[in-house]
């Protein structure tokens, strides 16, 4: 049984998954294009016989960051699988997506229902601001000095 809050939260959380996915896509072929251009650039006459053998170091590093995005889409496929095979992580569901169980946190700190699908930052609440009073130094205490532009 699923509830609404569920699914809204398992399609918010596939669009997620969805939108890593593309940016996987782009960095491995970003990643590849730089191994490319890096073994164009010197021809392998002009190479080291180290590196002839083992590579230079901007090749280890462009493989390093590759393996790092094969670790991060393996990640992902795994929350993906748990996400369709058992829904939103919860005490009775415990072999649910984690990820997803967290975005139906989210949307319930928004106020579901009613406001949960109204664009709220959490984070940054709308209180009225205060009116500036001139420079930093003259609310500690240094009088009328410094407000306004004034010199001492």
């Amino acid at each position: 049984m699923t509830t609404e809050l569920d699914r809204i939260s398992k399609k918010n959380q596939q669009q997620k998954i969805d939108a890593a996915h593309k940016n996987l896509n782009i960095k491995q072929h970003n990643i590849k294009a730089a191994q490319k251009a890096s073994k164009a650039d010197t021809p392998w006459e002009d190479r080291s016989f180290k590196e002839k053998l083992i590579g230079t170091k901007r090749h280890f590093k462009l493989a390093k960051e590759y393996r790092k995005t094969k670790k991060t889409r393996k990640f992902i496929n795994k929350q993906e699988d748990r996400l369709d095979k058992h829904g939103v992580w919860s005490k009775k569901n415990k072999e649910g997506s984690a990820m997803a169980s967290l975005e139906k946190k989210d949307i319930i700190k928004k106020g579901f229902p009613s406001k949960a699908k109204m664009d709220i930052d959490v984070h940054r609440p709308n209180f009225p601001r205060k009116k500036k009073q001139g420079g930093g130094i003259a609310l500690r205490g240094l009088g009328r000095a410094f407000l306004k532009g004034g010199k001492v």
